[in-house]
């Protein structure tokens, strides 16, 4: 601010900001306070130990994984993960606390071979009885080419045993909450970020979308009401008027070097009301967000903003989620990678991406009606001359059950491989391709996704459930393949070039699937539920011949939680 402008302001009404000042120095205890990484602690834990813990066990069929080829058919595979959440808390002072990760996405059994890379821990199968720690992931085996997409199929590797997801220290200052560490990037399930707790309908938490970073979280409609003695102060996290500011550290990379490094820059605004009479309707659990987030570096010239709006929710039997996200700004480190396989010059390209998410769920009875509708804009020019529009989800926001968990994020993976091997060759100094692996991720799509939900039984002990969904979804700009698109660019214009994943023309419709779900929990303390899927594909996933056939996905899935 001008420093004129700020002495006009500061003689105008120096008592009214001096109370305000003063507000927030007493005030204490009722900041805007990021949810912890566990839920209440155990009654039967001690006041300064908080402790939660998730053991699961998933069991996956998947008929076919390449729509259209015969090089990874048929799959099967079952893995595990241990999920511990520790806190050491001064109760209504602050706190340390951690998120880890043991064994996860582990094979169950003894996989690999003996001698090698991993290594089994027998010799003969027959013999094992000690299971070892393999994970498989999309790899080129021993004689594959690796130029052909087709030549990419499952393989194993070492898994690490441990992953920390979160550690951070926070305490209460008279001001509001100070937080230092590695955390999550936000509360809860969003499209731009998800803190891969268990909020998914669909599906599993498999990414947690973290940062190290400072944050200051303040609570500002109390801090008013304490500088001008206004009575029925709100000491909650449900209600109130939050402001936010975060610093993150993206990369540090050589630490003489400050060119090198890419910082991020968050403020953001929030409202809150558990309960309200307004209008004459009863509301609940109102949440208004909006958020600014500035991400720097100069040495690829990154200038980037990303804008998240959130409203949410419920009055009488309708809860209400609706989600917009925009990406704008420019960066050269994209262009840097790609242009190295067009033969083309690096520059600066400008960002210009959009991600939206309408959820409406309606209670009649026992039944939950839903629609949710999901849209995420593409880019039909793969090349690092033009402006970037794809937008994706957060990993962990998951849209059906196959065909963006599965099925696209094997292809999407199989050609970011293609194009890695080719960038390996040339000495890069960006790898921009590895983003196009989706992992799952929803992006370059409209869908809509109708689902019924019926709790055949919800009492304390027991809770039984059903959930049946129908989604369709369209390309936002076609079915593009970036990788081999480029690869099979032949002249100026790469329109009469670009190809789906699965070799063909880029299609107009993913297709439709069908999802079911049936849950059962019991005692709060272990959750079975099966999960299946049915894929339609249309002539977005077809290869070059017009084929693609229909595919199938079950899953079992035991959960232990404490």
């Amino acid at each position: 601010m001008d420093r004129r402008l700020t002495n006009v302001v500061a003689a105008s009404r120096p008592r009214r900001l001096w109370a305000v000042l003063l507000g927030f120095l007493l005030f204490s205890g009722t900041v805007a306070r990021p949810a912890p990484c566990f839920a209440e602690e155990d009654e039967l834990l001690p006041e300064w130990l908080q402790l939660q813990a998730e053991y699961r066990i998933r069991s996956r069929t998947l008929n076919p994984f390449e729509l259209s080829g015969t090089s990874v058919e048929a799959a099967a595979w079952s893995d595990q993960r241990l999920r511990l959440d520790l806190g050491f808390v001064h109760p209504g002072l602050g706190g340390l606390h951690l998120q880890a990760d043991f064994l996860d996405g582990v094979l169950l059994g003894d996989n690999g071979q003996f001698g090698g890379e991993p290594a089994s821990s027998s010799g003969l199968s027959l013999a094992s009885q000690q299971p070892n720690a393999a994970i498989w992931e999309v790899g080129l085996p021993p004689g594959g080419d690796p130029l052909n997409p087709d030549s990419y199929v499952p393989v194993l590797r070492n898994a690490n045993l441990m992953e920390i997801n979160q550690i951070y220290g926070e305490v209460n200052l008279p001001v509001g909450l100070l937080r230092i560490g590695r955390q999550t990037y936000n509360e809860g399930a969003a499209i731009s970020s998800h803190d891969g707790g268990r909020r998914n309908r669909w599906g599993v938490s498999q990414y947690t979308h973290t940062a190290d970073r400072v944050l200051f979280a303040t609570k500002l409609d109390e801090a008013i009401k304490a500088a001008f003695g206004i009575r029925g102060r709100d000491m909650t996290r449900d209600n109130g008027i939050f402001l936010i500011g975060a610093y993150d550290w993206g990369t540090q990379d050589e630490i003489q070097l400050r060119e090198d490094d890419l910082n991020q820059y968050l403020g953001s605004l929030q409202f809150k009301k558990a309960r309200a009479r307004w209008f004459g309707w009863d509301w609940r659990d109102l949440l208004f967000s909006t958020s600014l987030v500035y991400r720097t570096s100069t040495q690829f010239q990154t200038e980037v903003f990303g804008i998240p709006f959130r409203l949410a929710s419920g009055v009488g039997p309708v809860e209400v989620d609706l989600q917009l996200s925009m990406l704008r700004g420019s960066t050269r480190e994209i262009s840097d990678g790609i242009s190295l396989l067009t033969g083309q010059t690096p520059q600066v390209q400008d960002l210009d991406a959009l991600g939206a998410h309408a959820q409406v769920d309606v209670e009649v009875g026992p039944a939950v009606l839903t629609l949710q509708v999901d849209y995420a804009t593409g880019d039909a020019d793969p090349r690092g001359t033009n402006a970037m529009t794809t937008f994706n989800f957060a990993r962990d926001f998951n849209v059906g059950l196959l065909l963006f968990e599965h099925i696209l994020a094997f292809e999407s993976a199989r050609s970011a491989a293609v194009g890695i091997e080719n960038l390996s060759q040339i000495d890069a100094t960006s790898f921009p391709l590895d983003e196009i692996q989706s992992d799952g991720r929803f992006n370059n799509a409209l869908a809509f996704f109708p689902q019924v939900t019926l709790n055949l039984v919800d009492s304390p002990r027991h809770k039984l459930r059903t959930r049946t969904g129908v989604l369709m979804a369209w390309p936002d700009v076609g079915v593009v393949d970036p990788i081999m698109s480029i690869l099979y660019k032949d002249g100026d214009q790469i329109s009469d070039d670009l190809v789906n994943y699965h070799g063909g023309k880029p299609g107009s419709y993913y297709g439709t699937e069908f999802d079911q779900q049936l849950e059962w929990t019991f005692a709060d303390l272990f959750i079975w539920t099966l999960e299946g899927a049915v894929l339609f594909p249309g002539d977005g996933l077809q290869d070059e011949h017009g084929d693609a056939v229909t595919a199938f996905f079950v899953e079992n899935r035991f959960t232990v939680l404490f």
